[in-house]
């Protein structure tokens, strides 16, 4: 029971937090996060091929932030 596992190649490393705590996200993470948020919680966007209004408004305005960013990037 006491025996020690070898390390094998196969070993996943260590999970990383996707931001540091007290970090600000980008326009567009949280014009994203505005959208998928509202997805999770709106009785009308969790169903598969529905959609509200206030979904085609944030994906809107995620896109076009996105856009924005793409466009000053390159």
């Amino acid at each position: 029971m006491d025996e020690r596992r070898e390390a094998t190649d196969d070993a996943q490393p260590p999970r990383l937090p996707l931001a540091a705590a007290g970090s600000r996200l980008s326009p567009v993470q949280e014009a994203y996060a505005a959208y998928t948020e509202h997805a999770i919680a709106c009785d009308d966007c969790r169903n598969p091929g529905l959609s509200c209004e206030a979904a085609g408004v944030l994906w809107r305005a995620y896109m076009a932030i996105a856009n924005q960013a793409a466009q000053k990037m390159g």
